[in-house]
């Protein structure tokens, strides 16, 4: 058999990938003239294994051999799996976030349709706080002539204020496109790379995978991590107390009331003196 593009320069390949290619050319029955190393049979047609271990081996993915017999293979899989998944979970949090800010700003933006000026043709027009201008809806400052006579009522948003909404809901616009193309062209296509059983990604392309799940990462997703990132470590490890901390450096020498309550609560009287109270039994020989 011929090699194929992928056999060429095989010895200077990682040995991942070098299992990988071997792998699936003993699946499909492939003479490459080296040795086998995974699909064994013995001299008699039978290998070490019973035929029944055998059957089993032959069912199993690739991908499936490669995370049970490659250490180093099987825990880079697992840290781009999480970061995946952490990725995935952040962006669907994003999302939700996202849109509601675009609910939100579309209601706000509706009302202040409603209440503001108009002109012949129904645009709407809103009056500046800074100089009393008159701006319509898109940002056209209307000369004095056309201002002239326009009425806007009491109440009304003002065109800083209005302008100041729409700002922010292009801001989430963008920001619901760039997580969209984010899951698009960088999750959704590293799942299906990491999800093919018999032909799984070497780990140069994992390593390429999670470097483009770092570098491509919206900045609303990021905050999503870190925000998730830093409520982890909170519950994993709590805040100490002002007053705690200010108990462990002194190191107060306060008794253990504890036994003092036990025997109290059955009519018991504690008769065992304090620690500073024992008296030197050296002054007391001396006494006596």
């Amino acid at each position: 058999m011929a090699d194929t593009p992928e056999d060429v320069g095989l010895d200077s390949k990682a040995q991942t990938e070098r299992d990988r290619i071997d792998l699936n050319h003993e699946h499909a029955g492939n003479d490459t003239g080296r040795i086998k190393r995974f699909l064994v049979e013995g001299a008699s047609g039978y290998s070490a294994q019973s035929e029944e271990k055998k059957s089993e081996r032959r069912l199993q993915t690739l991908l499936e051999i490669l995370l049970a017999e490659d250490p180093q293979y099987a825990a880079l899989y697992k840290r781009v799996s999480e970061k995946l998944n952490d990725a995935q979970q952040a962006v669907d949090s994003a999302l939700v976030d996202i849109n509601q800010r675009l609910e939100a700003s579309d209601r706000k933006l509706q009302q202040m349709r409603e209440n503001a000026g108009e002109l012949e043709d129904g645009t709407k027009v809103f009056r500046s706080s800074l100089d009393g201008s008159i701006y319509t809806e898109d940002g056209q400052r209307l000369s004095d002539e056309e201002a002239h006579n326009i009425n806007i009522p009491d109440g009304a948003a003002s065109w800083e204020n209005y302008r100041r909404q729409k700002e922010e809901r292009d801001l989430a616009l963008r920001q619901r496109e760039d997580v969209e193309r984010y899951q698009r062209e960088v999750l959704d296509p590293s799942k299906d790379r990491m999800n093919d059983p018999n032909n799984p990604p070497s780990e140069e392309e994992l390593k390429g995978i999670e470097r483009r799940i770092e570098d491509e990462i919206p900045d609303v997703v990021r905050n999503k991590l870190l925000k998730s990132e830093l409520q982890a470590s909170h519950v994993e490890h709590p805040p100490i107390s002002a007053a705690h901390e200010m108990v462990e450096e002194t190191n107060l020498n306060v008794p253990d009331m504890s036994k003092s309550f036990d025997l109290a609560s059955v009519g018991v009287p504690d008769i065992a003196p304090a620690p500073d109270s024992v008296p030197n039994q050296q002054a007391t020989r001396t006494l006596g």
